[in-house]
């Protein structure tokens, strides 16, 4: 495999910068200091440890810390760090998610807050205050999708603004030129093959043990018809054009989803940038004849001002290891998607 420097990108991923958590950081443009905090992980503030080894502490658990769709190994959401609020004041406000639970008997109704860019940025805030548990519960099981995007969508965020720092600005133009769609590149992508309606771009890292590669692929077709987001149409296509472009490393190898071992996981969004509709997919992926495999995350919707259907296809290979920061990197690039002027 090709030898690539390691950028901003590929250490966060890794999990291996804790955003200076345990210094003086810089500023960010807002003129906060810059939010600190491991990669994916979220700070929990209760009123003490008692009620952290709860079953408050398991209802919390069984959300944020639930296991990763479609990965082969098991991985949580979010890695969860708990204090009690006794000691939160100081090193700990600058953590970029954080989530207050504040069991409360003094008060008569249950409130429920969320804030950003309080003490650091980027940053999100969540309490929730409730007389008794049995109120927090109730007003935790309404909310908790809700507060569990939020802690998402902050964390893609961060992922952006440090892509930012070292983007391809080179990459993002023959990608708006070829697509019309502007996104973050960071550095160390290359175009590794191109087609008219197909570009698949490849960043390959050198690790002690075994080499780490993740993959973007965009491809495009004249929309005709709203079966493109049936879940059987959208393996079809993909699996299509992976056998076609995406070979392994022995003749007659080549790249397509797995559908036994775990069969991949279907979403409806209403928020995706650019175009609001858009079919997530989470799945696992393999090498026809040969022992490579993965994960992935695509959308795929619709550019209404040329009548195209778009699909954003990442993949990662880290054979043995975690891949849930590297899937939320590539999370972070796809999110990133603003649509070019027609024209």
């Amino acid at each position: 495999m090709i030898k690539l420097p390691v950028t901003h990108f590929l250490f966060l991923v890794a999990g291996l910068v804790f955003s200076c958590c345990f210094t003086s950081c810089t500023t960010g443009s807002s003129g906060l200091k810059r939010s600190t905090g491991a990669v994916n992980e979220l700070l929990i503030v209760t009123n003490d440890k008692a009620q952290w080894e709860s079953a408050l502490g398991d209802t919390l658990r069984s959300v944020f810390a639930a296991p990763l769709a479609a990965v082969p190994q098991p991985e949580p959401i979010f890695d969860l760090v708990n204090i009690p609020d006794e000691n939160f004041a100081g090193l700990f406000e600058n953590y970029h998610n954080i989530l207050f639970v504040d069991i409360n008997p003094e008060i008569t109704e249950t409130k429920f807050e969320t804030s950003q860019d309080v003490w650091a940025s980027p940053q999100r805030l969540v309490r929730i205050t409730a007389p008794s548990p049995e109120d927090f519960y109730r007003e935790f099981d309404l909310k908790k999708e809700s507060i569990l995007k939020l802690f998402i969508d902050l964390e893609r965020k961060r992922t952006l603004s440090i892509n930012m720092l070292d983007m391809d600005y080179k990459l993002s133009e023959a990608v708006a030129n070829k697509f019309g769609i502007n996104m973050t590149f960071p550095e160390g992508f290359f175009i590794a093959k191109e087609t008219p309606d197909f570009m698949w771009m490849r960043y390959q890292m050198a690790k002690t043990k075994q080499d780490v590669e993740l993959g973007i692929m965009i491809y495009t077709m004249d929309y005709t018809d709203t079966v493109v987001f049936n879940p059987r149409h959208v393996i079809f296509w993909r699996n299509t054009l992976t056998r076609e472009h995406i070979p392994g490393s022995t003749p007659g190898s080549f790249m397509k989803t797995s559908v036994e071992f775990i069969p991949p996981v279907f979403d409806t969004l209403t928020d995706f940038p650019g175009t609001g509709y858009a079919v997530e997919t989470r799945g696992l992926w393999e090498v026809q004849n040969d022992f490579m495999g993965g994960a992935f995350i695509n959308y795929t919707f619709i550019d209404r001002s040329k009548n195209k259907v778009i699909t954003l296809d990442g993949y990662v290979y880290n054979p043995n290891d975690d891949k849930r920061n590297f899937l939320r990197q590539l999370e972070a690039v796809f999110f990133s998607i603003k649509f070019t002027p027609a024209g």
